[in-house]
């Protein structure tokens, strides 16, 4: 399969998470196209087994590769911190392979702190790997990582803000002596806004959006694949594994406007 600069890049998460980091690519690389997997059929991942989430992760590579993808952006921290291995194995020969969590770790703004508090899913946490990636650079962070299993869900199915603040501040209690907070989850990135206010401003959020993108624009310039001119008549595909979900439609359509197609497809 011959890729080019013109070729779409993939992007997939288990819902609705991934659509910031899609946007923030929009903002620094308005040129490219691409098409995002929503797994909203069985999403969230967080709760899901190691093995669940390897199989379903490879079809849903499988299926953006074979839309002669130039890249694969896993902007799920379930499966990157599961799956990362396999898809790597599967396609590293064949396509560029990023994810949210390597661009991350390896950034210097660990230097500037001293303790950190990462929130993610259980599945996340339970495969140690940010805490494994983190101390590998940084031997003098002290990290302390919480589950919070009730995020995802909770913003995956629209609730009002005024509904989820508690959960939020519940959570974030056990995790005020902290210099800066990781939010290894891309759906709570929806919830930058609240978290920041919980802390008034005492504890850094760590732009993942930016750093990630970064790293994306970067690697496709150094092997010539970013796309310099804008695509015409191409619009962004946004694909879910169940009837479209109406949260999801109006997430897309805020975020990207009205020229996208969306599209259901039993994939999984």
């Amino acid at each position: 399969m011959k890729i080019t600069p013109l070729s779409p890049i993939g992007i997939f998460d288990s819902g609705i998470g991934g659509l910031l980091i899609a946007k923030e690519m929009k903002i620094q690389m308005p040129n490219e196209d691409f098409i995002y997997f929503g797994d909203t059929k069985n999403m969230p991942y967080g709760e899901k087994s190691k093995e669940f989430i390897r199989k379903n992760s490879m079809k849903i590579a499988s299926f953006l590769y074979e839309k002669k993808c130039k890249a694969l952006v896993i902007a799920c921290n379930s499966i990157a911190s599961n799956a990362l291995d396999l898809i790597q194995k599967q396609f590293h020969k064949k396509i560029l392979i990023f994810n949210v969590i390597d661009p991350v770790v390896k950034n210097t703004i660990f230097l500037s702190y001293k303790k950190i508090g990462i929130i993610a899913t259980p599945a996340t946490i339970h495969s140690n790997f940010y805490t494994k990636k983190i101390k590998r650079y940084y031997h003098h962070l002290d990290v302390v990582q919480m589950s919070t299993p009730l995020l995802a869900p909770i913003i995956e199915n629209g609730w009002e803000m005024k509904k989820i603040n508690p959960i939020i501040k519940n959570y974030l209690n056990h995790l005020k002596s902290i210099d800066a907070i990781l939010l290894a989850c891309t759906h709570y990135l929806f919830l930058k806004q609240e978290i920041e206010n919980f802390y008034h401003g005492k504890v850094h959020l760590i732009d993942i959006q930016k750093i990630v993108v970064q790293e994306i624009k970067k690697k496709l310039s150094e092997k010539k694949l970013l796309c310099f001119h804008p695509i015409y008549n191409r619009f962004p595909i946004f694909y879910t594994s169940s009837s479209i979900p109406i949260f999801f439609e109006k997430k897309v359509r805020i975020l990207f406007g009205r020229n996208v197609f969306l599209k259901h497809i039993f994939l999984i």
